[in-house]
């Protein structure tokens, strides 16, 4: 049987020739309540199914009902057989694992392939962050997303709760700290137990010392400045910073600690500690006579102490901490794990000190990249293998337009000396919510996150029907009946000024890439030539994000089958390129989507002109370079492909 372009992909399938009806799945046997409740789910993503039940019978060596854990065994063995199927597993895990892979290989096939699976995954984490400080996310939409991560094998939703612009959990002891929009203890709770039936760990963040406004506007007393800090709409880097060895706020975070390990049962807490500015350390002469009390020489050293403090009183607590790269600046406790988002050697130089660590660097949604190049990354590769991927970017032609920022992000490259004794465990995709807010989530999450899963779970190279494998991965969530990924960003469209006859023509743009739409242009370029970045940027909390670009794909599938056509030429590629420049002659488009167009329609002329002998390669390759550049925050996505066309000739 070829491939089975599923996500993830089992990591060993002997499947044959014959097949069964997919049926309603039911239980041979009394089984754990746990399991009673997946395979009701289960049956409820079924796409189909025939009128004569499909058998299944579970054989799991320790049914126990303990909250998943890191070190969970979730391998399983499927046998599919004419009397039904068989399920073995060592854990609950497994066997929901198992059925999982049933529901994906019936709606993908229409019916039930017989033969046999053998299935475990290659990380124990397998995460996703998802941001609700800087724009909220309702209940209702987290519940949502522990069923889609449980479709694709995922098992750790990380809650980023804090940040300078919002504070969303609701703390008894500290009840002013709570926005206006935040969660309750009883709202988290349930969230905690909806996980748990589908074998997902959740681990809250409080991020500290650092993004801290919202924190010193509740109780500016925890600063060292002791004085008023307004609340903060805007994005970027912030001066605010709690003041990490005052008794008083180390009484506090005991307390919210406490607060935390009595909703959230797993054992690790991750406490941030992520680009803090130690500008208000350094001008506050408290601070400078409590260092020289314990010794601490420098800003380094507060923030190693701070850790050493965090972990202790996250010990008592029975928690193990997690926290940003940057946090391992000083030193930090053995028992850390060091979440690396700054390049490959981040997590190197993690690893070296001892550190247990869980990649994120190469998984960040937010920056819109294609799901190729996320799926490259491997969380376990050697750093020579990493690195190269990183520089392998500057000669994308997808990256040009900001190749200068990739660049900038190599000064962040300092190699360890040594491997050390850490263990790479596994990796988390992050999704930073400055350009997502609730509506968006389809669009920007699950257009590519069904493919990092499949990196953590299999660790194996792509098919070679990339393309195909990314659209499998939208039809196996939308039969699940989960969410359409296609639909939801046509339908955005339209509610965004797109109409349905303009629509063929913008699926051919994407969103400018990297940091470029989150920094504007101004601060973008600043960023590119070393400069500090201004504070002005063109998005806050309150910028509504209800434009094209931000319904659009992060990648244009609609542009990869374009470039088929130029790889065929001939009348099929005019005809399409006959029909897209009719749709580009309307002048009903609305005004910011004018200049991408333009480009869109230059482009299209120049293969008309270049197939028909009238324009040289040289003029040809002069308009389409010029045309690939950004049109605000738009490129078009048929640029590198057509050069590519061009070059070929």
């Amino acid at each position: 049987m070829n491939e089975l372009l599923l996500a993830p992909r089992p990591q060993r399938a002997r499947l044959s020739a014959e097949r069964a009806q997919v049926g309603r799945l039911g239980c041979r046997g009394a089984v754990p309540a746990p399991l009673a409740q997946a395979l009701d789910r289960a049956n409820g993503w079924l796409k189909e199914s025939g009128k004569a039940a499909v058998p299944v019978r579970f054989q799991v060596d320790d049914p126990s009902e303990a909250p998943p854990a890191l070190d969970d065994d979730e391998s399983y063995r499927l046998l599919l057989s004419k009397d039904g199927a068989r399920i073995s597993a060592p854990r609950l895990a497994g066997a929901r694992h198992a059925l999982t892979t049933l529901v994906q290989l019936a709606n993908h096939c229409g019916c039930l392939p017989l033969g046999r699976i053998e299935d475990a995954p290659s990380f124990p984490w397998r995460g996703l962050m998802l941001d609700p400080a800087r724009r909220f996310l309702s209940m209702g939409a987290l519940l949502a997303t522990l069923d889609a991560m449980a479709l694709c094998k995922l098992n750790v939703l990380h809650l980023h709760l804090t940040d300078d612009q919002g504070f969303r959990f609701q703390s008894r002891a500290y009840p002013k700290l709570a926005s206006a929009e935040s969660y309750s203890r009883s709202e988290l709770r349930k969230l905690v137990r909806a996980a748990t039936d589908r074998g997902i760990r959740i681990i809250p963040e409080l991020d500290v010392p650092g993004h801290a406004t919202s924190w010193l506007h509740a109780h500016p007393e925890w600063g060292p400045q002791s004085s008023s800090v307004p609340p903060s709409s805007r994005f970027g880097p912030h001066e605010a910073v709690l003041n990490p060895i005052d008794p008083a706020f180390q009484d506090a975070m005991d307390i919210l600690i406490g607060e935390l390990a009595d909703v959230f049962p797993d054992q690790f807490i991750h406490l941030g500690g992520d680009e803090v500015n130690p500008a208000w350390w350094n001008e506050s002469s408290q601070v400078a006579a409590d260092m020289a009390r314990r010794d601490l020489a420098d800003p380094a050293a507060l923030q190693a102490h701070f850790r050493a403090f965090l972990a202790a009183t996250a010990a008592r607590h029975g928690k193990r901490t997690i926290g940003w790269d940057e946090a391992l600046d000083g030193g930090a406790p053995a028992t850390m794990v060091a979440q690396s988002w700054r390049g490959a050697t981040a997590r190197g130089r993690a690893l070296a000190a001892g550190h247990d660590c869980v990649v994120s660097s190469g998984y960040y949604l937010d920056l819109f990249y294609p799901a190729d190049v996320h799926h490259a990354q491997a969380p376990g590769a050697p750093e020579g293998e990493l690195l190269a991927l990183e520089d392998a970017l500057l000669a994308d032609p997808r990256f040009n337009h900001v190749a200068s920022g990739l660049q900038w992000t190599q000064g962040w490259r300092q190699p360890a000396r040594s491997p050390g004794s850490g263990k790479v465990l596994g990796g988390e995709a992050c999704l930073w919510s400055e350009l997502v807010d609730e509506a968006l989530l389809p669009v920007r999450l699950w257009s590519r996150m069904p493919l990092i899963a499949d990196r953590l779970w299999t660790n194996q190279p792509a098919p070679d029907d990339f393309c195909g494998w990314l659209e499998a991965s939208w039809r196996q969530l939308s039969a699940a009946g989960i969410v359409d990924v296609p639909n939801a960003s046509r339908s955005l469209l339209r509610q965004f000024g797109v109409n349905g006859r303009q629509l063929p023509a913008v699926a051919l743009l994407e969103p400018i890439k990297w940091y470029g739409r989150l920094l504007g242009q101004a601060a973008l370029e600043a960023r590119m030539v070393g400069r500090e970045m201004p504070q002005s940027r063109p998005y806050g909390t309150d910028t509504p994000l209800n434009r094209p670009v931000d319904a659009l794909l992060p990648e244009s599938l609609a542009a990869r089958r374009f470039g088929g056509l130029l790889a065929e030429g001939g009348a099929a590629l005019l005809n399409e390129c006959a029909r897209l420049l009719d749709i580009c002659a309307a002048e009903d488009f609305i005004p910011e989507l004018m200049p991408p167009i333009a480009n869109l329609r230059l482009i299209l002329h120049s293969i008309v002109d270049t197939a028909n002998g009238r324009l040289s390669k040289t003029e040809a390759r002069e308009r389409i370079t010029k045309a690939s550049e950004p049109a605000g925050e738009y490129i078009v996505a048929i640029a590198p492909p057509t050069l590519a066309w061009l070059q070929a000739r």
